[in-house]
């Protein structure tokens, strides 16, 4: 099989502050280990940044490849408009792996997640949206509170004083939130507890749900420091991560919640959705991430999909092709 790997550089930031670019770097380093493992299984394998004439190259380059493996996370050298790479691979007809352009723009927006698993039955944490910094808190909210953007990922816009406990500091987060990534604040209540991630891999009926990752947080010195901030991920070290022990009926409430909302937000090939357990037991969605990133725990790396692939044995090499080999299937080319 043929392989194009969709990539990009960012180099500019359209929106939030130059500490974002730092997530953006590693793909610098993933694309051409992934080059070399597929190559290494016999794959035929080129690669393509998505700058800005994307779209005349993918048309002079459409008889050179069967799918398009999309690490694409922006487009035209940006750390913004990730959408519009789905949307050209689709009005060009061409197949690719993850999500398509109306999975992304169900899933990065994180109100609109809520209303979706809230409809099926999945709890998430009561929320109101801040369009510009002002207005009371709703009745039903109370502090300790959560303000994040309404439409961005990777932890972005989670900084480590994200988590506010009075009306100033709600006050002062939304409006620097607003500001910097020029998008509504999501403002939802802090569940104390938990914070699992659990991936998901296939098609249709044929879905396949990865062991519970579970994130520590050995350094915090109150709940409120338990979060995925940008520090935590993004500051130099490596997040502290290791599968998770649940009961069994957790577990099966875990992936029977994660297989039904896979379905209604219309994911392809592979999601990974984050969770948190509150003390009581209640399980919480906090987010669906589409396309979750995919690179080596080695090369001072550190994926969560990976890892939880690694839980039942199966090495970084055999997950991408699993992903490759999933999307093919359901685009007929196996």
């Amino acid at each position: 099989m043929r392989i194009l790997i969709l990539y990009n550089v960012a180099t500019t930031i359209k929106k939030g502050d130059e500490l974002d670019m730092v997530c953006e770097q590693e793909i610098q380093i993933i694309v051409p280990i992934v080059a070399t493992l597929l190559r290494a299984k016999g794959y035929e394998v080129e690669t393509l940044e998505t700058n800005y004439s994307l779209w005349e190259n993918l048309k002079a380059k459409r008889p050179s490849f069967d799918l398009v493996l999309n690490l694409a996370e922006a487009f035209g050298g940006t750390n913004s408009n990730e959408v519009l790479v789905p949307t050209m691979l689709e009005a060009l007809e061409i197949p690719f792996t993850g999500a398509t352009a109306h999975n992304m723009t169900i899933t990065l927006d994180k109100a609109q997640t809520k209303l979706i698993a809230l409809a099926n039955g999945v709890l998430t944490p009561a929320y109101q949206i801040f369009r510009d910094g002002t207005g009371s808190l709703s009745q039903n909210l109370a502090f300790p509170l959560i303000v994040k953007p309404i439409r961005e990922e990777a932890s972005i816009g989670i900084r480590h004083d994200s988590v506010v406990r009075d009306s100033e500091s709600l006050q002062r987060k939304t409006k620097e939130v607003i500001r910097l990534y020029r998008q509504p604040a999501i403002v939802e209540s802090f569940v104390v507890g938990r914070e699992i991630s659990v991936g998901i891999i296939g098609n249709g009926q044929n879905l396949h749900v990865l062991p519970t990752l579970e994130f520590l947080f050995a350094e915090a010195r109150t709940p409120y420091e338990q979060i995925r901030s940008y520090e935590y991920k993004w500051g130099g070290k490596k997040e502290q991560m290791a599968e998770a022990v649940l009961s069994s009926e957790t577990s099966a409430l875990l992936a029977k919640y994660v297989r039904r909302i896979f379905i209604a937000t219309e994911c392809r090939d592979y999601a990974r959705m984050d969770f948190r357990i509150a003390s009581d037991g209640k399980i919480y969605l906090l987010e669906v991430n589409y396309n979750p990133g995919v690179g080596p725990n080695t090369h001072g790396l550190n994926n969560t999909l990976t890892k939880m692939a690694s839980f039942e044995e199966c090495s970084f090499e055999d997950l991408i092709e699993r992903i490759i080999l999933t999307a093919a299937q359901r685009e007929y080319l196996v």
